[in-house]
């Protein structure tokens, strides 16, 4: 820290920190010159916050100063110790006090850890706790925890602080018996059991009881039954109703000026909060309200047609909501008609229209009353009563002055009336004047006379109006405007118009001095006399301008001149013969104005960038440069930044993070420096954030995707006002803002089903958007799975016999998976009697009359298949081959093996194929060719099997039928080893003993048949075999040979 300072003689220095002398070490040292004092602190620290005093002394005096150093840091531990405020079974609830040291800035969280004594790993509990309390849940009965806080700012996290171990588990015990138990009264089939509660309740509130009940005959004492469910203590519960009467359901007519009395019985359990309110407006303060547990009431004295209108009264409790209105309708005189004016007046009549009252004061509206009053008197005296909206009073006299009034009637009497506010006049516009003569003329004058109007309207006649235009133009104006006298004589000059006499120093322009005087005089002419107005080109004329006019000349002067006083002076000379302008240019010779639209751009954490215009006003003289100064916002003074600028922008550097700025700067010309241009808005140092932390995919869903992400490694210097979430699909070079968000987590809905995604993240502060973070890899709008689950508020309910019972409980799960019923181990069969139901987000149970038979344990099982289709991927005449999809909720275990079981579609019996399967594929053999077949498959975990999904029938033949026949055969070629037939056989050798995969064959080794004969000819067959079947084909050799006989 430098601070100039300023003593003759020189001043002996102390520094002191926290009012004690300030201890120097290698890391902090002091120094002091003739104008300067000098404190450094190597690597400061958390030490070396505080409050140091420099204090002066020489034989002139005494100074003193302090200076306030702030060290921005990671906060201290959290203030112990942490306090376990309720343990239970698996929750324990802490809570501390914030750090003594945060670091000079807001905390902005807490991280919350456990870890469970028997080992050394801890787990995050949270990590974006805002308060000093929190609640860890999912704890282990019967485990010992141990908890740690540590204490996050923007600059880093703090030490932990450490709590004592504590065991999850009730700090109660089960209580004692009941005491006094004794048989208030018995029948054969039953008995009223009664008995004080336990001595002790173990420390905590009793939930219910217990009852057994055993028989006895001769032999003993049999084995006891446990009476079904437990018997619970709790306060019953009754929603909020209102009873209202027959009479308060209807409309409720009064009088005015009678009482209203509202009486509204009401019921519940807890006893309901009642309010009352009006529906069109506020209650009457006079209003008496009287709200006790069983009715609510309300009481307004003396009411008039303001209290008509809806009353609503509302009941509401822990159970629920009630309301009711209650109509009110009090028959008085109405309100005062609305819109009410004179529409015409004329010499002798007046036009007046209203509107009707807004409240008829609960009748219809008979007619209106319209009255009148002369301004001389103070009452009013009916004119007529009419049915209308309107109406013209007639005859009134000419001249005289009236208000008048208009009161609306009903069968309860005449309402408030409506008033004119001014008085009106009975008269009219004066008619045109009489004959018009010229009585005498001159070279510059004509001398007019005419006749009075025939009739004045009604009003006196205050003056006339001459007017003139030359020959053979339509162009009137005003040229004379004359009182009106008992004489209609005027004396008419001739016109010419205005002239502006300017001298040749006037035309160059005035320059003047800064606190010098001015002076502008210029004559004119022009008859009649013109009309002078002297303007500023660029504003109004200042307060300090003098004008003086005589009959030939106007003068403009000002005796101390500054900067604003330059500009173009204007002059306006105008009369009945035409108008005139002249302008003369001053220059104030004067330090220049302020510089114009002062802006801040650039804004860094620590440097700013300001750019300006030159100032409208130079002064008279070029500008020479400009100051640059700055100021903290928690001081006054401003401080120079630099006093030599020659440009019009400047970039300050050396500021505070964090830190609030003022500037503003100064134009200075060869006559001195001038006005300031000041920021309005303070300006924080501060940029946009760095980039948010790792970016997750936390779910997605066929329409949705939800994203976490860590916050910036630093906000800017300014703070994090939220977050855009912005996506692109693939393919797509757009990217779109999705979602906003204010903390580290966001949802983005709207996504096709199917659509790959692109997703990125960025956060913004007042200073602007960070750079973004993507998304490593692209995300498919896709359902994914999620463990089925249920929400059991209650797992017992008890209820009298003949009663119904429904109980409907929430299901969790995805994709929605099949909830099974089962009572004491077995499937719960439907009867008319009772019915189960089931939705993707519910199921429901409802039996109908219960009695004990209903009493027992029931069991909710929700499985998921495999997926489905069974895909059959080959047939065959004795085996197929089937696969399948695993299923899309596993149970949150690895699935053991799959089960397949077939069945011959003429039977309903399932025979298990395989219950052992790994795989999601099996060939199933051992089939009956012809046979048609269907399968199913379940799959099993470790906590039993899921229902089977089925396959489509499929027969067990193969693909294909037998071959058509082969052409004719041809025998290619014939050799003496070709052919063979035994002699005097008709038995045929078969000679391949393989299948021929060709359309051809060759055979070897047989007898020559030597000199054929006509007998060697016949009939050959061709056995043709493959999987499909057999076929054969005829072959005829002929011998050709001479006819027999």
């Amino acid at each position: 820290m430098d601070i100039p300072y300023a003593a003759c003689p020189k001043a002996t220095v102390t520094w002191l920190k926290e009012a004690v002398a300030l201890k120097e070490t290698t890391r902090v040292n002091t120094e002091a010159t003739d104008k300067n004092l000098r404190m450094v602190i190597k690597e400061a620290c958390r030490d070396d916050v505080g409050t140091y005093t420099i204090k002066l002394h020489n034989t002139a005096g005494d100074a003193s100063a302090d200076i306030k150093v702030v060290v921005f840091d990671k906060p201290g531990p959290p203030t112990g110790p942490i306090k376990m405020e309720e343990v239970t079974s698996d929750s324990v609830i802490l809570s501390w006090n914030p750090p003594e040291y945060d670091g000079s800035c807001s905390i902005n969280n807490y991280i919350v850890e456990k870890r469970d004594t028997s080992t050394t790993n801890w787990q995050i509990v949270s990590a974006t706790v805002a308060r000093t309390t929190i609640k860890a849940a999912r704890l282990k009965t019967g485990c010992e925890y141990q908890f740690r806080i540590a204490a996050e700012n923007r600059y880093g996290k703090s030490s932990v602080l450490l709590s004592e171990t504590v065991i999850a588990q009730y700090p109660f015990e089960v209580p004692s018996h009941p005491r006094s138990v004794s048989v208030q009264s018995a029948t054969k089939e039953s008995m009223v059991v009664v008995w004080d509660k336990p001595s002790n309740d173990g420390g905590s509130k009793i939930l219910g009881y217990h009852i057994e009940v055993c028989a006895i005959n001769k032999v003993g004492v049999g084995e006891h039954a446990d009476f079904p469910g437990k018997i619970l203590l709790e306060e019953k519960l009754e929603a909020p109703d209102l009873d209202l009467d027959a009479e308060m359901r209807k409309m409720i007519n009064i009088r005015s000026a009678c009482t209203l009395r509202l009486f509204v019985p009401v019921r519940g359990r807890p006893a309901p909060e009642v309010k009352w309110s009006k529906a069109d407006g506020e209650i009457k303060e006079t209003a008496q309200i009287d709200n006790t547990g069983n009715y609510a009431s309300l009481v307004i004295e003396n009411v008039d047609r303001f209290d008509s209108g809806k009353y609503i009264l509302t009941a509401e409790n822990a159970s629920g909501v009630k309301s009711v209105f209650i109509s009110v309708r009090v028959h008085d005189s109405p309100s005062p008609p609305t819109n009410f004016i004179v529409k015409e007046i004329t010499k002798n009549s007046v036009s007046l229209t209203w509107e009707p009252p807004l409240l008829d004061g609960g009748a219809k509206i008979k007619h209106y009353i319209v009255e009148k009053r002369e301004s001389t008197r103070k009452v009013y005296s009916p004119v007529t009563t009419c049915n209308r909206m309107s109406w013209k009073i007639e005859p009134l006299p000419e001249g005289g002055i009236f208000f008048f009034r208009v009161s609306a009637e009903n069968e309860y009497g005449v309402g408030l009336p409506a008033k004119t506010l001014d008085p009106i006049k009975i008269s009219e516009k004066p008619q045109p004047p009489g004959k018009v003569s010229v009585v005498d003329v001159t070279n510059s004058t004509v001398t007019l006379t005419w006749e009075k109007p025939i009739h004045d309207g009604g009003s006196r006649i205050s003056s006339y109006e001459v007017e003139v235009a030359p020959k053979d133009s339509e162009a009137w104006s005003v040229c004379a405007a004359v009182k009106a006298i008992e004489t209609t004589d005027l004396v008419i000059e001739p016109i010419d118009p205005p002239e502006v006499i300017l001298d040749a120093e006037l035309r160059k322009g005035i320059v003047v001095r800064a606190c010098g005087s001015m002076r502008i005089c210029i004559p004119f002419k022009g008859r009649p006399t013109p009309e002078i107005s002297w303007s500023k080109e660029d504003g109004e004329l200042p307060s300090k301008v003098q004008i003086e006019t005589g009959e030939d000349y106007s003068q403009l002067s000002i005796d101390i001149c500054d900067r604003y006083d330059a500009g173009k002076y204007i002059l306006k000379l105008e009369n009945s013969a035409g108008t005139k302008t002249a302008f003369v240019s001053v220059k104030v010779l004067d330090t220049p104005g302020a510089p114009i639209n002062l802006t801040v751009k650039d804004i860094k954490r620590q440097s700013v960038t300001l750019t300006w215009e030159p100032p409208v006003i130079d002064g008279g003289a070029r500008i020479k440069n400009y100051l640059v100064e700055r100021r903290e916002s928690t001081r006054n003074v401003f401080s120079n930044v630099d006093n030599k600028c020659t440009k019009t922008s400047y970039r300050i550097t050396g500021l505070t993070e964090g830190t609030i700025y003022y500037f503003r700067v100064l134009a200075e010309n060869e006559f001195g420096v001038g006005q300031s241009a000041e920021t309005e808005d303070a300006v924080k140092c501060s940029e946009p954030p760095l980039p948010v932390g790792k970016v997750a995919l936390t779910d997605v869903t066929k329409s949705t995707a939800s994203l976490s992400w860590e916050k910036p490694d630093h906000d800017g210097g300014s703070r994090i006002m939220g977050y855009y979430i912005e996506m692109q699909p693939v393919g797509s070079e757009e990217w779109v803002v999705a979602a906003t968000t204010k903390t580290c987590e966001g949802t983005v809905a709207g996504l096709s089903a199917g659509h790959e995604y692109l997703f990125r993240v960025s956060a913004f502060n007042e200073k602007g958007k960070s750079d973004h973070r993507a998304l490593a890899s692209p995300v498919t709008a896709k359902d994914v799975t999620v463990m089925p689950g249920f929400k059991i508020r209650y797992n017992t309910y008890s209820l009298q016999q003949g009663e119904d019972l429904k109980i409907e409980i929430p299901v969790l799960g995805r994709p929605a998976p099949k909830v099974e019923w089962k009572k004491e181990g077995q499937a719960l069969k439907e009867t008319t009697r009772l019915n189960v139901s089931s939705t993707a987000t519910s199921t429901k149970l409802l039996i109908k009359d219960a009695n004990r038979d209903d009493s027992g344990k029931y069991t909710l099982t929700a499985t998921s298949p495999p997926t489905g289709p069974v895909k059959i991927e080959e047939v065959s005449s004795d085996y197929v081959t089937l696969s399948w999809e695993p299923p899309e909720y596993t149970g949150g275990c690895q699935i053991n093996n799959y089960i397949v079981e077939k069945r011959d579609t003429t039977t309903t019996a399932w025979q298990i194929v395989s219950a052992t399967i790994a795989r999601a594929t099996i060939k199933v053999t051992k089939l009956k060719t012809g046979v048609e077949y269907q399968f199913r498959v379940s799959a099993e975990n470790r906590y039993g099997k899921s229902p089977a999904i089925l396959s489509p029938s499929v027969i067990a033949q193969y693909p294909f039928t037998e071959p058509a026949s082969p052409g004719t055969p041809v025998i290619s070629s014939v050799t003496k080893d070709n052919m063979r037939k035994e002699k005097n056989s008709l038995l045929w050798t078969k000679l391949n003993k393989l299948l021929i995969p060709e359309p051809r064959f060759r055979t070897t080794e047989l007898e020559e048949v030597k000199e054929c004969i006509r007998v060697d000819g016949g009939h050959f067959t061709l056995k043709l075999v493959n999987v499909g079947g057999v076929k054969m084909i005829p072959v005829n050799v002929k011998v050709l040979d001479r006819p027999g006989p």
